[in-house]
């Protein structure tokens, strides 16, 4: 009886190691995506300083005239992009309508002005140097005072 017994028990392991479903190794992959978007972003910017076209009577004011200092700023992009620059606003001094203005910016891969419509193509990777002027001229002689401008610079990619 104890061998139909041990025989029993050897029988069952047997069949259940036989019949057991066999694991096999699985894989499954993880997907992971993600975007980089393309930026442009401008430096400290140091402002420019006005002069005047002549000593006497002056009747224009730009940063390339005598006694006026060029704006500075740089800008780094990791894309392809262009970079505009807007007319002169005037923010403060005595107000006039200027017979002529115009916003310019000078860059190591060339330079544009606003009344061009050309956007200046920049390189990516890097910063490049920009060096902004503007000029209103208002064909008379200017009242005295102290005359500050804004000009804007936008990048497009």
């Amino acid at each position: 009886m104890i061998r139909r017994s041990l025989l029993t028990a050897v029988l069952v392991i047997v069949g259940s190691v036989v019949l057991a479903p066999k694991t096999m190794a699985q894989t499954v992959d993880v997907p992971f995506t993600g975007s980089v978007n393309g930026a442009c972003t401008f430096g400290q910017v140091t402002p420019g300083k006005l002069g005047l076209n002549q000593p006497t009577s002056p009747t224009a004011l730009a940063g390339g005239f005598s006694g006026g200092v060029f704006g500075q700023v740089s800008v780094s992009c990791n894309q392809p992009a262009r970079v505009s620059i807007s007319q002169p606003q005037q923010t403060g001094g005595p107000a006039f309508t200027p017979m002529f203005s115009a916003g310019h910016i000078n860059s190591p891969v060339g330079s544009t002005d606003s009344n061009s419509g050309s956007p200046l193509p920049l390189p990516t990777g890097g910063s490049v140097p920009l060096s902004v002027d503007m000029i209103v001229d208002k064909g008379s002689p200017l009242v005295p005072g102290n005359y500050s401008y804004i000009t804007t610079l936008t990048i497009v990619p």
